[in-house]
């Protein structure tokens, strides 16, 4: 078990390759006086022809004059941002002079930035050993030699600046920048590596490899031939990936591939057997099965051996996993096991690791904090508040039913399970989490001693809605089922909110509306039991025209994603409480926000590419998150095809991998994430199956507890 978790903590990257061609967008270029370096839009250009690892390199063309100056920032992976460095460490890049003038003394020098604070500069000329203008060289620096670094803060980039004045343009190509340890396993790769499976799915070629526990394999590398004979490297994964997608240029062609392991001085072992491969065009199911296999594969890979909980991040000194993440990633993996992707023992032995680890893990009242260490099995308070999550619990509690009614075998085993499930289901005190004053309301969270409410309380079309049910679910304290309407009728504001409505209702200028008058009229001071915090229970119902669409709780301003969350388990075709519809209150709101994308339209005159989940104004960034539009197939199946068919066959290329699609594409910039969000990926695998067979939907509607819940609470 050591041998595996050590496995999973490979060194951290700076620079590997760039997810798009043309420019790497994160990296920042500044130049002044007579100096000069190439940029598009302030970005290194990226080279495609010429790298170390596949599939390119960065390309930093500069000028160094005595009367100007320059730098170049290039920026921490998003994903990485935890990574702190040990003074034990090397920092590690490859170097290609481009130029024949250039000599060593004309490199840049180098500095590891860390938020507004920088080390010293180092020149890199004086850390290569066999210089020369041919070849790819090693740069190697230990990080003792960085003066003014704090190990206790995390890296954000790393600055590459003028050194020495020449007179000749130099070019550089950079590649593979890393920090690794000052001593790893040498072990030669003496064994064949090992290519499982090769499967097309259209120009997508899902790879399948198995990676024994020797310590000295540090990537995959993927190689591709269309004639079997010339091979080339295509792709470079990391060991704790156990399959990858390559994108083919064309249909109907026979590729092969094999693979390579390689160690921590990129030397490879003997290749793999050659796998062949012929893909086809995809029809519309096979495309859904695709994302649904991606999206699940990110759970699959993305979990902490000791815990089984899904695992956000990989850090070095400590194995962060995610309560409320970890319901997505089970009822994810669930789906992968109706669907043939994932096997159900692989599936068992995660949930049992997972709800023996909960069985032991702190709690109070039954409910767990938002994070924990999957290691030790403590608590992580990443805002250095010790609370426990009433909404993480939820999401996980949830997805234990689900699987406690999926699990119908008389197996020892599976029994065994079930019970443990109910066991952490009928621990939970619903009703020691209301707010003392009203006993319909949940609170989003308590502290560890629970002695006042210093959190906001849950309401709203959100996964608060889940706690409900739950909560009106319980056979051990239940609330009334009024609870549920009630979260949706009523919302909570600070004084400072509430003063601004009263300031509008008393307006003559204003017009207010009635909703908001009446809101005024019928509000509730909530004051905690410590007398700390002070909130007013208003009336959420405000009618409002948007896009010539009336929505009866106002403008929505977060992402539709956290309003369609309550559907991954209650089915919205029940969903009618008190004078709503919820499944066509969900469509209003999917409408207008489709409505507004499009009229923002920036990067984009395809009307069925929307799902802004980040804009600001004409300088900042427009940022389309794929999952929301392909998430809402379960409101409009139609226009959620439109859209899976424009953003996939538009920019699958770089925007869909073997975890599914990335977090977000800026269509301004040609900009794509290299981070993954693991609530897109659930809604991906939930909804989309769903929408296609209903799976989690029926499953959740068959748990006795939630049978009784949903008659008292939805309408026929």
């Amino acid at each position: 078990m050591v041998q595996i978790v050590k496995s999973e903590s490979y060194p951290e990257v700076i620079f590997d390759n760039s997810l798009v061609k043309g420019s790497y967008a994160r990296s920042i270029v500044n130049y002044s006086g007579d100096s000069w370096v190439e940029n598009v839009q302030k970005n290194l250009l990226v080279s495609d022809s010429l790298f170390f690892t596949p599939g390119n390199a960065l390309s930093l063309k500069y000028i160094s004059s005595e009367t100007g100056d320059w730098d170049v920032l290039i920026r921490y992976s998003r994903q990485k941002f935890h990574y702190r460095v040990s003074l034990d460490d090397n920092l590690s890049l490859k170097l290609f002079v481009g130029t024949e003038g250039t000599k060593p003394e004309n490199l840049p020098s180098i500095s590891i930035q860390q938020g507004l604070n920088q080390s010293i500069s180092i020149p890199l000329g004086d850390y290569i050993e066999d210089y020369n203008n041919s070849s790819w060289m090693s740069v190697k620096i230990p990080l003792r030699e960085f003066a003014g670094l704090n190990i206790d803060q995390n890296i954000t980039g790393i600055i590459l600046r003028q050194h020495h004045s020449s007179a000749v343009t130099n070019q550089l190509f950079l590649d593979q920048m890393e920090f690794l340890p000052s001593k790893y396993s040498e072990a030669p790769l003496t064994s064949n590596a090992v290519l499982s499976k090769a499967s097309a799915y259209g120009k997508h070629i899902d790879l399948q490899w198995q990676v024994p526990l020797t310590p000295s394999i540090r990537y995959v590398k993927i190689y591709r031939s269309e004639d079997n004979k010339e091979f080339k490297a295509v792709a470079i994964r990391p060991t704790y990936m156990l399959r990858g997608l390559d994108y083919v240029p064309v249909l109907a062609k026979k590729y092969y591939y094999k693979i390579a392991w390689v160690d921590y001085n990129y030397r490879e072992s003997p290749f793999s057997e050659v796998l062949e491969v012929e893909p086809k065009q995809l029809n519309e199911s096979e495309l859904m099965d695709l994302i649904q296999l991606a999206s699940v594969n990110y759970f699959v890979e993305n979990y902490d051996i000791n815990s089984g909980m899904y695992m956000p991040y990989r850090m070095k000194d400590k194995a962060l996993v995610s309560v409320r993440e970890t319901g997505g990633a089970m009822l994810s993996m669930l789906v992968g096991v109706e669907k043939g992707f994932v096997s159900k023992s692989l599936f068992l032995s995660r949930v049992k690791r997972i709800v023996g680890f909960l069985a032991k893990a702190q709690n109070n009242k039954g409910f767990f904090p938002a994070y924990f260490d999957g290691r030790k099995g403590l608590p992580v308070y990443l805002d250095d508040q010790p609370r426990y999550d009433i909404q993480a619990t939820s999401s996980l509690m949830e997805a234990l039913l689900v699987i406690r009614q999926y699990l119908n075998n008389d197996a020892a085993e599976e029994n065994k399970l079930r019970g443990d499930i109910t066991q952490l289901w009928e621990r939970l005190d619903w009703r020691g989490v209301t707010l003392p004053s009203d006993p319909l309301v949940l609170k989003s969270s308590i502290n560890m001693v629970d002695e006042y409410f210093s959190f906001d309380p849950l309401v709203g079309i959100n996964n608060g809605l889940n706690a409900y049910m739950l909560a009106i679910a319980s056979t051990k304290s239940s609330l009334a089922p009024e609870a549920f309407a009630n979260a949706l009728k009523y919302k909570f504001e600070k004084p400072q909110v509430r003063g601004n409505l009263r300031r509008l209702g008393n307006s003559e200028e204003s017009q207010a509306t009635d909703s908001v008058v009446t809101a005024v009229s019928e509000e509730k001071k909530i004051v905690s039991a410590a007398g700390q915090d002070t909130v007013y229970k208003v009336l959420a119902t405000h009618d409002t025209l948007m896009y010539g669409i009336n929505l009866p709780f106002g403008n929505y301003t977060s992402s539709l994603l956290d309003m369609y969350r309550p559907f991954n388990t209650i089915n919205p075709n029940l969903s009618k409480v008190g004078d709503y519809d919820l499944k066509g209150v969900l469509q209003k709101y999917t409408q207008v926000a489709k409505r507004r994308d499009n009229e923002i339209g920036v990067g984009t005159s395809n009307s069925d590419i929307w799902g802004f989940y980040q804009y600001r104004d004409s300088v900042g960034t427009f940022r389309i998150n794929p999952a929301i539009a392909i998430s809402s197939m379960f409101l409009d199946e139609a226009r959620s095809k439109r859209s899976l068919h424009a953003l996939y066959n538009q920019f699958g290329e770089f925007l869909f991998t073997e975890y599914g699609f990335r977090a977000w594409m800026d269509l301004r910039t040609d900009d794509v994430s290299d981070e993954y969000i693991a609530s897109n990926q659930a809604n991906l695998s939930i909804l989309l199956e769903n929408a296609r067979t209903g799976l989690i939907w029926e499953l959740y509607q068959a748990i006795p507890e939630i049978q009784s819940a949903e008659q008292r609470i939805f309408k026929k």
